[in-house]
């Protein structure tokens, strides 16, 4: 059964419960009440009669009561006359019926009625309910006993119940409409941003990813509409990022297919000059450099190749570094690179502490440190610095080289990417050297940031974070690394 059917069967359901219940309570209550009222007031009725038989009774003289034994009658017929609306009955001590004569009536009553002096029934005669009330009378100066029965007719109290009853059943009928129509509206209302909802998620399984979901209110049903519009938001995102992986990946194929061709084809072709040719000796000795050279260049390409995927997949651990000994040893790789094309490679590093994996920071440094190299000519100057900051210790490679313009740093990061392919290829590059920074950078879990303008130079800085698990071992440990000896150093 669909949500709406049970939204509308159980209000209904809750409706008509309540209703049967509160008015079949109301009736019973209703009808009880009118008939205790009733009883209550036939068996007041009753004593007054045996009260008014007793006293006219005991008010006449004893010899007048021996003289004529049907006086009992006369004042039982001198009561029932102003009765209204009741029967009157007389019964003697022994049970025999004294008023009205000739009348036969169940005495069964009066037995319950000798113990406990009064009494009453409800009978059915016909399509009548009558009530006997009956009292118990004792006239003490005869020594002798009479039993006072009243017959009330209560059939009003029954009639009552059966009308009530009636105009129930008709508004009852009433109600099963309203409360039907009710049902239904209240279960549109419940149930339509539900079926609102439901469409926008086949529309967006279908392919429409741009809809979302109306989030006003505050109820529940909101929340939904807030997730399903957060799930889509996810989705989209990590759609985008599949997409973009897909397009990086088969960028990368490209790349790396076009990257190999062209060593090849130079390899192919001068080893076929080589092999099918006579060449003189200089000649020789020109093919087999271009031979030599590509196949070095093949060589760097694998090896930065096989460091990515050893980078994407091995298990690395991470220890404390002295700061001016990782910078140091970055310094001491780059210097004669740098002065061979007559650049001045210059330090200035904060004593302190760098949490990583220390070849994998060498490799980072060194290789920004050789691209900013690349970058620069002949009297410019490169600088390695290092400082404490309160996120960590930030470490910049500046350089006053060419630049690069600000729509090309979304990409450098991508495999095989060069902003200016002769002469990276010309320095022996393939467009890899950032990628590799870029997958240290994750690994450290570290933020990095790069500043460029064309003409004027490249600034990339790095902030390496302690990890919160080991900031109370960088306090323990700051007062032990503060006693070491300041190796801050400045060289050209």
């Amino acid at each position: 059964m669909r949500l709406f059917g049970k939204v509308f069967l159980s209000i209904f359901i809750l409706i008509m419960l309540s209703f049967g219940i509160c008015g079949t309570w109301m009736i019973h209550a209703t009808f009880t009440s009118a008939y205790n009222r009733e009883v209550e007031m036939r068996n007041t009725e009753n004593e007054m009669y045996s009260i008014t038989f007793k006293n006219t009774v005991e008010a006449l003289p004893v010899s007048y009561l021996e003289k004529h034994p049907d006086v009992i009658w006369e004042v039982a017929q001198s009561v029932g006359e102003r009765m209204v609306g009741n029967e009157l009955r007389v019964w003697g001590e022994e049970g025999n019926m004294i008023y009205p004569t000739g009348e036969e009536t169940d005495s069964g009553l009066l037995e319950y009625v000798e113990e406990t002096v009064s009494g009453y029934e409800i009978y059915k005669e016909q399509d009548r309910y009558m009530l006997r009330s009956v009292s118990k009378v004792v006239i003490q100066f005869v020594d002798s006993s009479y039993y006072i029965e009243t017959v009330s007719d209560i059939s009003s109290v029954y009639e009552q119940r059966e009308s009530m009853t009636r105009a129930y059943r008709i508004i009852i009928v009433i109600l099963l409409i309203g409360t039907a129509l009710v049902s239904i509206l209240l279960s549109y209302l419940l149930t339509f941003r539900i079926q609102k909802l439901s469409h926008i998620t086949r529309r967006f399984a279908k392919g429409d990813y741009g809809i979302r979901a109306d989030e006003s209110g505050r109820d529940e049903i909101s929340m939904l509409a807030k997730d399903f519009n957060y799930m889509a938001d996810s989705l989209m995102e990590k759609m985008e990022e599949l997409t973009m992986h897909a397009k990086n990946q088969e960028a990368f194929t490209s790349a790396f297919a076009h990257e190999l061709k062209t060593p090849l084809t130079a390899i192919i072709g001068y080893a076929d000059m080589i092999r099918s040719m006579e060449l003189s000796t200089p000649e020789k000795i020109k093919a087999a450099g271009y031979v030599y050279s590509q196949g070095k260049r093949l060589e760097a390409l694998s090896l930065r190749l096989m460091e990515l995927f050893v980078l994407r997949k091995q298990e690395f651990e991470y220890h404390f570094i002295d700061a001016n000994y990782l910078l140091e040893s970055v310094f001491d790789l780059a210097e004669i690179a740098v002065l061979e094309k007559d650049m001045r490679l210059k330090r200035q590093v904060e004593k302190g502490k760098i949490y990583g994996e220390k070849d994998l920071l060498i490799s980072l440094f060194a290789n920004l440190t050789d691209n900013a190299r690349k970058a620069s000519e002949a009297g410019d100057t490169i600088w390695i610095k290092g400082r404490n900051v309160e996120a960590g210790y930030e470490v910049s490679i500046i350089d006053e080289g060419k630049g690069m313009p600000k729509e090309e740093l979304s990409h450098i990061t991508q495999a095989f990417y060069m902003i200016d392919k002769s002469r990276s290829r010309k320095e022996g590059g393939a467009g890899l050297g950032m990628t590799l920074c870029y997958e240290i950078v994750n690994l450290h879990h570290a933020e990095w940031k790069i500043e460029s303008e064309e003409g004027r130079g490249t600034m990339v800085t790095v902030v390496l974070p302690v990890p919160e698990e080991h900031e109370e071992e960088m306090k323990t440990n700051e007062e032990e690394w503060e006693d070491e000896p300041d190796e801050r150093l400045a060289k050209e």
